[in-house]
């Protein structure tokens, strides 16, 4: 896997996440910049809402953010780790969800300028694959998360 697009430009992880958002949630990509240092801060509580504590504003009241999740995501995929991820969602155990989506200590959402490859069609798809579970088991409409897993596809994939 390169580190650059067909285009030969270096695409990081906050612009290919960004796109994704911005393709599936145009209202919340506005705000992704305040999203996305506050999931990096702490991504336990990026998933919880309480935007009054979290951003400053109410906006992670009102709906499921999608930007943690595709960075989130986007993260393991990038750092080999997707695997882990997909298993911890995976599980049916009596623990919250909370607590299947993420261990005591969850590891770092990479750095905005971490390099995102094109990626094979098999790896797109898995992490297009995970990133619809998780949005589902968030409690994203069905509809987004598929909009959510097409976007993630094509901007990985070299598609978009």
């Amino acid at each position: 896997m390169a580190a650059e697009s067909e285009s030969g430009s270096i695409r990081h992880l906050d612009d290919v996440a960004r796109a994704i958002v911005a393709e599936v949630a145009p209202r919340e990509a506005e705000y992704f910049p305040a999203v996305a240092r506050a999931a990096r801060r702490n991504p336990r509580r990026a998933f919880r809402g309480g935007g009054d504590d979290l951003l400053g504003f109410s906006l992670a009241d009102a709906v499921t953010l999608l930007t943690p999740v595709v960075m989130t995501v986007l993260t393991g995929a990038v750092t080999n780790t997707l695997t882990q991820a997909v298993e911890r969602t995976s599980k049916q155990v009596s623990k919250s969800l909370w607590d299947r989506l993420f261990p005591p200590r969850p590891a770092p959402i990479a750095g905005p300028e971490t390099a995102v490859p094109v990626f094979e069609p098999a790896q797109a798809k898995e992490t297009a694959q995970a990133i619809e579970d998780i949005a589902l088991a968030l409690g994203v409409d069905r509809t987004t998360a598929l909009r959510l897993r097409q976007a993630t596809y094509g901007h990985l994939s070299g598609e978009r």
